[in-house]
């Protein structure tokens, strides 16, 4: 399909400007600091017509990875009950996968609206921001594992995109740990081991079925020497009458230095495509570049290889299954990659190369 890029003008800036500063007004935001309640349950006052999930996933030491995703209940389902769940996708050093999704009876949610403090069955996670503490507690994966922010926290803007003219249907998103340390333990089939690496942490909400907004998106992140990138392009199915539009946003911090997170010169190049599980396809390259007058960054994403394809329609309530199936088949597809980041910006020359975790989810 084919969607627009956001010019990149004066007018356009001005817009966006004024639309955060109004929005970080009327929500009680900090324009220029993240805050610890902004990681706690969004959805406190309204979870009946909202969704949310706190998302975590670690690059270990050892080549392995984990991805855990605390949610209130499926995105799939805004409107509905709470039916709180814990996916795990575990793909270990020799390439093995393991992957769960457990959910839980409502009564055995907990999450406070003053900070991240979620409980849901067995597994918790706590955290200020800067130091969280997870136990992760299925019948195949036990984990307790600490993490420690190494980079600030961030959001975009007012981390709010919203979808229609009245800025009634929206999805939120704070980046609480661009990139962190973690330690601990994973017992996977009854084997316990010691773990380390680096971690990353955020936190969506939204009260409108994503794929009414959405037509997919490319989500990722790396840690390459001393700079950590957050990069994304959502591309929507079409809103306020100007058909689909693609929505960039950016994060480059080098040690502590946020060096930009300007999101409008982003672009994203595809390469072939290969077909994946799912009936989707999914691209054998990925080239981001970000340039404007102070300098460009460019990453290079390859040799992406499969953790995991999640089935979207799986988690789905037999009452939707029939129109669900006869109208889309959304996929979600996580990777690791080799990346290469060349930095021009700022006075600093720079390649560094690497391994990224990144994310193609589809709602058609």
């Amino acid at each position: 399909m084919h969607a627009h890029d956001i010019p990149d003008t004066p007018e356009i800036r001005s817009q966006m400007d004024a639309a955060m500063e109004s929005t970080c007004a009327r929500l009680g935001l900090d324009p220029h600091q993240v805050q610890a309640w902004e990681d706690g349950y969004r959805a406190h006052d309204d979870e009946g017509s909202t969704f949310e999930w706190w998302y975590f996933d670690m690059q270990l030491d050892d080549g392995a990875t984990l991805v855990v995703t605390f949610s209130n209940k499926p995105h799939t389902e805004p409107h509905g009950p709470l039916q709180p769940s814990v996916l795990v996708i575990y793909r270990d050093a020799a390439g093995n996968r393991f992957s769960s999704n457990d959910a839980h009876p409502a009564a055995e949610f907990a999450a406070s609206a003053a900070g991240c403090d979620v409980r849901i069955g067995p597994s918790t996670v706590s955290g200020d921001l800067v130091d969280y503490r997870l136990h992760i507690e299925t019948a195949a994966l036990v984990a307790d594992l600490d993490l420690h922010r190494l980079a600030p926290s961030w959001r975009p803007g007012a981390g709010i995109s919203y979808f229609d003219a009245k800025q009634e249907q929206y999805m939120g998103w704070v980046v609480a740990v661009p990139y962190g340390s973690v330690t601990g333990t994973i017992t996977h089939e009854g084997q316990e081991r010691a773990v380390s690496g680096s971690a990353y942490h955020d936190h969506n909400w939204g009260n409108e079925l994503m794929s009414a907004m959405l037509d997919h998106w490319y989500w990722g992140r790396a840690h390459l020497g001393d700079y950590t990138v957050v990069y994304v392009r959502m591309t929507t199915k079409g809103i306020l009458g100007f058909g689909a539009i693609n929505l960039p946003t950016f994060l480059l911090v080098k040690g502590q230095e946020i060096l930009t997170d300007d999101l409008l010169p982003l672009r994203l190049e595809l390469g072939p495509e290969v077909p994946g599980p799912g009936h989707q396809s999914y691209p054998t390259h990925l080239r981001w570049t970000w340039r404007s007058d102070g300098g460009s960054v460019v990453l290079d994403v390859a040799n992406p290889a499969l953790i995991e394809a999640l089935d979207m329609r799986d988690g789905q309530p037999g009452r939707r299954q029939p129109l669900v199936h006869l109208l889309e088949h959304p996929m979600y597809y996580d990777f690791t990659a080799d990346a290469t980041l060349t930095v021009d910006l700022k006075g600093i020359k720079e390649t560094v190369t690497g391994h990224t975790l990144y994310e193609k989810m589809m709602f058609r």
